[in-house]
């Protein structure tokens, strides 16, 4: 063993000896050298070769070819040999002579002699000539490379091969694609089955009006251009035909969309008129206010709120004329309903209890104690001054169970007021029933039972039931509690409303005539109710109305005008 200096470093190195049996039983035939024998160089030396499976004429083909054997790898990587393949490399090239005394040896991995560099090619040449056929060769190194060779596509674990149609393979395709050509022709072209003006014919599929008519020979006669008031400006400029499809008109413009189908039931006519070209004018109309219902009832409600319409104007571009157009949005009135209650169940017999005019310091608590004791309810329409003065009466009623409503602010004749007046007796009857007792309403009974068409005009939209009554006790007469009794039971009847009194005076009598009203038509099977319950049983009035609380939505203008 020798010692050497590293070439980079100037440290000493140890040298084998390549002949010695210390380097090959350390590293055995590992790795040829530059002359076919052992030595100390460790890696072979690489030169650039032509690439054997292209021309060596190509630079582009160049890879690295070790100078043992020819054999082609790639930068950086050493062809591994026996000891065998050494020798007889180094036989055909003969021995390169050993370095004289202390001087270096050739730096590891590259040969030293051309001898040796011609020893490598010609043991790769002669490997080529003896190994796998070329086609196999071209296709391993086509799938080390990962491009394709011989027909086939090569990568690692994939080996695909693309065949060339053969003449018999290439008719069949043809011929398939023939028959489903051929078929789909036929499906889009066959004959269908239509009823045509109530007789039966056939027709191909598809077709549209104008191909029916003129194979058919269907006769039409064509409709008039007219302006847009109507009269004629051309003849037979209209539409030329008219169509219905299974009792569906279908549309003169839509005409042309048309396209037979089986089973049509088919009618073609005359054309209609054409409007001349016109310009648009949008123009909205106000809703009015309307009574209907019944000749007359116990209960008034809004049935219909108010809607403003909106139409087109036409203006024709040829004869100047100016009609009215299609709407856009039909106006809707304000409809107000005359209604008597009428329960679903006549066998039920439904009776209601109303008072007015308070709450009263005296007689109200008096009326709500004696209800209390038949397990009844009625409905109470108080004053708004009345519930500043006993807010806690005014909270009471509500706590026992019963109904409030408004009686008006003041107690004033509302036909009398103004609209802005009106609106204020409900405004502020109502903000106190809210505040003081937590109820909202927008139902009243006008004071008097006076209340007309043209006070729900005035009235703009702020309340939607007003409540009258069928049996009137006239205890404002004070003719003593026998008549109070009489006026408020004879000619009872399911759902009716009586009217008494708890406020506005000495209502003694009322005291005294209300428990024997009670056991009267009790005994004749009444029930009673409040008013809101005696509308519900009634399923023609609105929910929201037998809510007793509807207001207006707000999409709706309230009218200004009555309906003719």
């Amino acid at each position: 063993m020798s010692q050497g200096t590293n070439r980079g470093n100037g440290r000493p190195s140890t040298l084998f000896d390549p002949s010695g049996e210390e380097y090959r039983s350390r590293y055995g035939d590992r790795y040829s050298t530059s002359d076919g024998a052992s030595s100390g160089s460790a890696h072979p030396r690489r030169r650039k070769a032509t690439h054997p499976h292209q021309s060596r004429d190509n630079p582009a083909a160049s890879r690295y070819v070790n100078s043992d054997n020819g054999r082609s790898v790639l930068p950086g990587a050493y062809s591994r040999t026996t000891a065998a393949d050494d020798r007889a490399a180094a036989s055909s090239a003969g021995a390169a002579s050993a370095p004289e005394g202390g001087a270096r040896p050739e730096r590891r991995g590259y040969a030293n002699t051309a001898a040796s560099r011609s020893a490598g090619v010609g043991a790769y040449s002669s490997r080529q000539r003896t190994s796998r056929p070329r086609a196999e060769r071209s296709g391993a190194s086509g799938a080390r490379r990962g491009s394709s060779g011989g027909g086939s596509f090569h990568l690692p674990f994939v080996n695909l091969r693309f065949e060339p149609l053969t003449p018999s393979t290439l008719v069949g395709i043809l011929v398939v694609v023939a028959i489903i050509g051929g078929g789909l022709f036929w499906w889009n072209t066959r004959s269908i089955n239509i009823k045509l003006n109530g007789s039966a014919t056939s027709v191909k599929v598809g077709s549209n009006l104008a191909t029916i008519i003129k194979e058919k020979h269907v006769s039409t006669t064509s409709g008039n251009l007219i302006t847009v008031g109507g009269n004629v400006l051309s003849e037979g400029e209209g539409y030329a035909y008219s169509a219905s499809v299974n009792g569906t008109d279908i549309a003169s413009d839509k005409l042309d969309d048309y396209r037979a189908s089986d089973g049509d039931d088919l009618t073609i006519g005359d054309g209609a008129d054409k409007y001349e070209d016109y310009d648009v004018e949008v123009v909205e109309e106000q809703p009015k206010l309307e009574m209907g219902g019944d000749a007359w009832g116990n209960i008034t409600y809004i049935s219909q709120w108010p809607r403003v319409g909106k139409r087109e104007v036409r203006h024709g571009k040829v004869s100047g004329e100016t009609a009215d157009g299609d709407w856009i949005q039909e106006t809707q009135n304000c409809v107000v309903t005359v209604h008597q209650i009428k329960p679903d169940d006549s066998s039920q017999k439904l009776i209601a209890l109303t008072f007015d005019d308070g709450p009263a310091e005296t007689y109200t608590e008096k009326y709500i104690e004696i209800l209390n004791q038949y397990g009844i309810h009625a409905t109470f329409f108080n004053l708004g001054e009345n519930i500043k003065e006993y807010p806690e009466l005014c909270k009471k009623i509500v706590e026992s169970g019963n109904e409030l409503m408004s009686h008006t602010h003041q107690h004033q004749q509302l036909t009398t007021l103004d609209a802005s007046s009106l609106q204020s007796e409900f405004s502020n009857a109502f903000g106190l029933i809210e505040s003081t007792a937590g109820v909202q309403t927008t139902s009243f009974r006008p004071p008097y039972g006076d209340f007309k068409e043209s006070t729900w005009l005035k009235s703009g939209g702020l309340a939607s039931l007003s409540v009258l009554w069928n049996l009137d006790s006239e205890d404002w007469r004070r003719a003593g509690s026998d008549s109070i009794v009489s006026k408020s039971t004879s000619g009872a009847f399911t759902g009716a409303i009586i009217l008494m009194h708890d406020g506005g005076g000495d209502r003694s009598q009322d005291v005294e005539a209300l428990p024997q009203i009670i056991e009267t038509l009790q005994a004749e099977g009444y029930k009673f109710v409040t008013v809101g319950e005696l509308m519900r049983s009634d399923s023609s009035i609105p929910a929201d109305i037998a809510s007793g609380y509807a207001t207006m939505p707000e999409d709706c203008t309230w009218p200004t005008e009555l309906a003719d």
